[in-house]
């Protein structure tokens, strides 16, 4: 079992996914580069904002050119929200900006007929089991996002709004949550800690609450 690298690229506040990894009991670093990271274990880039910006961010920092090889190296990696987005191959969002093509598939704006950014609450449903992963059918996450992954054969987990969109997707030992599972309660926690526990992070015994 390892320590986890928790990617800090300035898109976004991190104190909520923090306090969430030390209530769950793991170990983790905060890895402005990659020369911080970790020796092992697995790589958590989260993020909100604007899909460009973002990339750019990482490819400053060095993030961008490093992520691929680590993951052909085995490194397992967990996008959370923008993320997740970062994973795949584009967005609409940065037209002609190529995303990482970790995963397959394009993100799209939600909608259309209903209200962006989508902030608040979904239900999700399973659309294929994974060892990672409990049946997380029914479940209520949180959710910030004006774009959203389109279901491809990795979708883990699917959720509404005016569409049918990515809640989880899975390749290889490279995932992606779209919602926020630090902000979505015991549902969100259960899923964090079993994807992570999957990948190999350490972690001590902590309640889940």
């Amino acid at each position: 079992m390892s320590a986890l690298t928790l990617i800090d690229y300035d898109a976004g506040n991190l104190a909520s996914l923090e306090g969430a990894l030390e209530r769950l009991g793991f170990s983790y670093v905060r890895a402005a580069s990659p020369d911080q990271a970790a020796a092992s274990g697995p790589v958590v880039l989260p993020g909100v904002g604007h899909f460009e910006a973002a990339q750019r961010s990482l490819r400053e920092r060095g993030w961008w050119s490093e992520l691929p090889g680590l993951v052909a190296g085995g490194r397992p990696l967990l996008g959370i929200c923008l993320g997740l987005q970062l994973l795949a191959e584009g967005s609409e969002e940065a037209p002609g900006i190529p995303g990482l093509g970790l995963i397959p598939g394009l993100v799209r704006r939600l909608g259309p007929g209903v209200k962006v950014p989508n902030m608040g609450w979904c239900q999700v449903r399973q659309a294929r089991p994974h060892p990672a992963l409990p049946d997380a059918s029914g479940a209520w996450l949180y959710f910030v996002h004006s774009y959203a992954l389109e279901p491809t054969d990795d979708t883990l987990l699917v959720a509404e709004h005016g569409r049918p969109f990515t809640a989880a997707e899975a390749r290889g030992r490279v995932m992606g949550f779209q919602p926020h599972p630090e902000k979505s309660g015991p549902d969100g926690l259960r899923l964090l800690r079993a994807a992570l526990a999957w990948m190999g992070a350490a972690a001590q015994e902590a309640p889940c609450s």
